[in-house]
């Protein structure tokens, strides 16, 4: 069953606020009302599981169908001068829609790289790397050398486009955001002149998207401290448009077309996450994020548990590791105790804890570290016990 569009929906909703006299309620399917006070309305219901106008204290319910599917319930004191039916709340569906598709079809004509770009990452109907390859060169986007995905936050960057245009002409703040969103690719590119594969597009709001290449051989792994060095670099270019406070979430490589989807994915949550524990204005890669991941519910419990592998590393593959760090956190990170449970002499445990730091770059004599180790220990089940 085809459902609303969400930004065709809020849009929507908003119109129906503005322009409806005599309102009482929007609500959804189940009689919930939208805005900051949610209330129930039974009649609401009613109208939608019955898909037909209900009338009740004065109060006329109409369910709002498309495609089959009642999407909105108007709730409106009865009025016949009001002049409110389902045709009127069907048209400023239409006026909405075809509003958004036209902005649509100016995004793919202006920016095809970048609608290529979100097509790719969000969507799956381009199935492998040589379709994703194929399509590229048509669009002029190169997907052939290693790749991992930068997300860029900058704060404020589409509210300050909105104040310097007039809001109610969509075709004009268009304009104007495609050509803020050009000085930005244009001052990355500028940065990377000798390398064709690091594309940038706005994918949202203060959001952009950079597909960043490495050269030479690299994998998951190595890559890593390329990566975040170069963010440092593409923060420095971005903040010369949109001003300080810039924010990179920053993905791992992966190879193949579910590589990059898997990257994006990591760029989200590592920015998402990042700002929530310590702010924005900063670089956050996956690995910076380690196990604080298990905070977030968008992530499945598949990946949080392999990200745990990646990062723990030799703390779950050797035994004496992992008895190491179980009797330090199990001792409340207490060196004496830890050490007398364990029969060794706290100087071997010293070094054994220093080792697991230069494995793993998590310090389990810092609190902060010791937490990652210990959410990590909580999804990571061993084979063998």
């Amino acid at each position: 069953m085809v459902t609303m569009d969400k930004n065709i929906k809020k849009q929507l909703i908003k119109t129906i606020f503005e322009k409806v006299p005599n309102l009482v309620a929007v609500t959804g399917g189940m009689g919930i009302s939208y805005g900051e006070n949610k209330k129930f309305y039974q009649d609401a219901k009613d109208a939608a599981q019955y898909t037909k106008t209900v009338k009740k204290d004065d109060v006329i319910w109409v369910p709002l169908q498309i495609k089959n599917k009642v999407e909105l319930v108007i709730g409106y004191l009865d009025n016949k001068k009001s002049g409110v039916n389902k045709k009127l709340l069907e048209g400023l569906y239409d006026e909405i829609k075809y509003k958004h598709f036209l902005n649509e079809q100016i995004l793919k004509f202006s920016d095809p790289k970048g609608s290529f770009i979100k097509n790719l990452l969000t969507k799956t109907e381009i199935k492998n790397i040589e379709q994703a390859i194929d399509r590229g060169d048509i669009v002029g986007v190169n997907l052939r050398s290693p790749q991992a995905i930068y997300l860029i936050k900058a704060p404020g960057f589409k509210n300050k486009i909105k104040k310097n245009v007039n809001q109610k002409d969509n075709l004009d703040c268009l304009k104007k955001l495609n050509s803020e969103c050009n000085k930005i690719k244009k001052v990355i590119s500028s940065g990377f002149q000798k390398n064709e594969q690091n594309i940038i597009t706005h994918l949202e709001d203060d959001l952009f998207v950079l597909l960043k290449s490495a050269g030479g051989t690299v994998n998951t792994l190595n890559s890593i401290e390329y990566f975040k060095k170069k963010a440092g670099y593409i923060k420095e270019l971005v903040e010369k448009i949109t001003g300080p406070g810039v924010t990179i979430g920053i993905g791992q490589y992966y190879p193949g077309i579910e590589g990059l989807r898997k990257s994006f994915a990591d760029a989200k949550s590592a920015l998402e996450i990042g700002i929530k524990i310590w702010g924005e204005d900063k670089i956050y890669h996956i690995t910076d994020i380690g196990m604080f991941i298990t905070l977030s519910e968008k992530v499945s419990q598949e990946r949080k548990c392999e990200l745990a592998n990646q990062i723990l590393g030799e703390i779950l593959t050797k035994k004496d590791n992992l008895k190491t760090v179980n009797e330090f956190l199990k001792a409340d990170m207490n060196l004496t105790i830890a050490s007398k449970n364990l029969h060794l002499h706290r100087n071997t445990l010293i070094y054994r804890l220093e080792n697991i730091k230069k494995i793993t770059g998590l310090d389990p004599r810092k609190f902060r570290d010791a937490v990652q180790i210990k959410m990590g220990l909580m999804l990571y089940t061993p084979e063998e016990k």
